[in-house]
């Protein structure tokens, strides 16, 4: 899987007629909370007080090419110039920290939040993003808000450069494949590469049976299921994982039918399968944004991501039914569950892998493209069920904390794509930041 890691630059604003020693300690504390939860920093150790130790930082943080954000500690109460001098010199996100203070009866000794206040004003009429996080160092609230956003601008910054081969084409009739190639570019510095099912078939067939064989003798079931088909899909996988390496993809997006069972005689499922719980994101019926949000799902989860059809709900349940033909990675399973080799469900040939999911706290994502075009975010947690496998494939019922009703109204009233990804734990905070860091219009369940 991938390993996600964030570095944030650490800056902190004081005005020296306030406590700049408690300022320190303030600072001091953010430096600590952040080291215990394993977010990197780059910190800067100079008190900024004037313009120019703004901009003399500017400097500083656009040294740093690693940095993936910027967190500035309000030590003490300062007029706004600090911050949009800073902010207007630099490109990565921002977040200003302001802290409680304990009331004395007497003066204010760090005037912390009115500063964030006068900041915020003042970049948000200038146009320019940032988030602001009120509370002590010590807070559990506190730090989810900021280890969200830090590694949100992780994986912002991670996905930049990214390339996505789109293998085929979608079929006919799967509007929601498609996707805006140049939206791509812009809002997340992703490129995608055009590449022909032919070249997969051809490698494919070069593969020797002495390659296949392994990973046959390992499936179970196998030996009910037609041996030329299953024996093509396990070419397939092996060719789509060579070429990924020759072309240096991050991620993929195949059409999976007609033609690769049509034309090639065996289904790419299991290639999917096996390719996602290698760390190599793989979506099917060339679902390139279905992909893009599978990067992200990789990025901040330790997991594979499963990638869905919506097929129902239980009202009484309050569960939305996810299902798939059997491109779940193995990975996933739910315990005590014997994955077994079987067929598509609905072309009837090999090679799939059937078994229901495992159960736990998951998020359902989907970068979706609204009918003018834009880029937006569907999101939403619950828990998945653990149960018997419910249709051929992979399935996991997952309850909900909302409506049922309410939320497949909203699918459709949006018009949601029918392609949803399950990710393992609950990174809806995560998925937040990240869209207000694209600009991504969210959509919530």
């Amino acid at each position: 899987m991938i390993k996600s890691s964030s570095k944030i630059g650490l800056a902190f604003f004081v005005r020296p007629q306030f406590d700049v020693d408690l300022a320190k300690n303030f600072f001091n504390k953010v430096q600590d909370s952040l080291k215990e939860a394993g977010i990197a920093t780059q910190v800067f150790e100079l008190p900024v007080s004037t313009d120019a130790e703004a901009l003399s930082l500017a400097e500083s943080v656009n040294s740093h090419q690693d940095l993936h954000g910027l967190i500035v500690v309000q030590g003490t109460f300062c007029d706004a110039s600090l911050i949009l001098n800073l902010a207007s010199n630099i490109n990565l996100p921002i977040m200003i920290w302001a802290t409680k203070e304990q009331p004395t009866g007497g003066r204010l000794s760090l005037n912390s939040f009115c500063g964030l206040n006068l900041g915020a004003h003042t970049l948000v009429n200038a146009g320019i993003k940032f988030k602001g996080v009120y509370g002590s160092p010590g807070s559990p609230a506190v730090i989810k808000k900021v280890t969200s956003f830090a590694r949100a601008a992780g994986a912002v910054k991670w996905l930049k450069g990214k390339r996505i081969g789109l293998f085929g084409h979608r079929p006919s009739g799967y509007y929601p494949s498609n996707f805006n190639e140049i939206l791509l570019r812009k809002q997340f510095g992703i490129t995608v590469e055009y590449l022909s099912l032919s070249e997969v078939f051809s490698l494919a067939q070069k593969m020797e049976i002495k390659d296949i064989q392994p990973f046959i003798n390992t499936l179970v079931g196998v030996e009910g299921l037609e041996m030329v088909s299953t024996s093509k899909s396990v070419q397939a996988y092996l060719a789509l994982k060579e070429l990924i390496a020759q072309k240096a993809l991050d991620a993929v997006a195949v059409e999976c039918w007609p033609e690769f069972m049509a034309g090639f005689g065996g289904a790419v499922c299991y290639a999917l399968s096996r390719l996602n719980d290698e760390g190599i994101v793989a979506a099917c019926e060339a679902d390139v944004n279905g992909a893009v949000t599978m990067l992200l799902g990789s990025y901040l989860s330790s997991q594979a991501n499963f990638i869905a059809d919506l097929v129902g709900a239980e009202e009484e349940q309050n569960q939305l039914i996810f299902w798939h033909c059997g491109n779940g990675p193995l990975s996933l399973a739910a315990p005590g569950t014997n994955p077994v080799a079987g067929v598509h469900p609905n072309r009837k040939t090999p090679l799939a892998m059937y078994f229901p999911l495992k159960g736990g706290p998951v998020t359902v994502s989907r970068l979706s493209s609204d009918h003018n075009g834009n880029l937006r975010l569907f999101l939403g947690s619950g828990t998945g069920i653990e149960t018997d496998l419910l249709y051929s494939g992979n399935s996991l019922p997952i309850q909900i904390s909302g409506s049922v009703e309410e939320t497949l109204d909203t699918i459709l009233c949006e018009g949601i794509e029918h392609h949803y990804i399950v990710t393992y734990g609950d990174l809806t905070s995560e998925f937040r930041e990240i869209a207000e860091l694209l600009g991504l219009r969210m959509i919530t369940f």
